[in-house]
């Protein structure tokens, strides 16, 4: 099952690259937030980062997660969920508004997924939706906040979104 995500924000693609993927532990601690989770940042090796997501709502899951940052263009994730093998992969264009952010994910399923993942389609593609617009008002405070600096901060190395 694919799902597909765009958005065109009023930014330059370096800022939104360098927000993107600048991860943190708190990303998804917000209660306005689709999903609650906890990130460990289990490592960086130049451009890799490996994940380890403890999610407790939409559901309770501790997903491993791996990945490849292409900069400036984007990025891939490969995980295992429960049921599923998932990939899913930003991107970053330059667009004439600022920059086009498209997420398109490949669900696979397995074990009881093949039973659950046709049944699930529509909620997947409303919470990849809800989930990159919290981002996006996330991303947005930051980088046109009272605090926003006119040069985008570069990714600290030791701390990938």
């Amino acid at each position: 099952m694919i799902v597909r995500v765009e958005r065109t924000v009023p930014f330059p693609r370096d800022a939104v690259y360098a927000w993107w993927t600048d991860f943190q532990e708190d990303d998804h601690r917000s209660r306005h937030s689709p999903a609650s989770s906890h990130r460990q940042i289990l490592r960086r090796d130049g451009n890799e980062v490996w994940l380890r997501d403890r999610a407790t709502r939409p559901a309770p899951v501790t997903l491993e997660e791996h990945v490849v940052l292409e900069p400036p263009n984007g990025y891939t994730v490969a995980a295992r969920y429960p049921g599923a093998d998932v990939r899913y992969t930003y991107r970053f264009e330059t667009a004439l508004e600022g920059t086009r952010i498209s997420l398109q994910a490949d669900l696979r399923p397995r074990h009881v997924g093949h039973f659950l993942l046709p049944l699930l389609r529509g909620y997947a593609q409303r919470y990849a939706e809800r989930d990159t617009d919290f981002h996006l008002r996330r991303m947005a405070e930051d980088l046109s906040g009272p605090s926003a600096s006119v040069t985008p901060r570069a990714p600290d190395p030791g701390r990938p979104r």
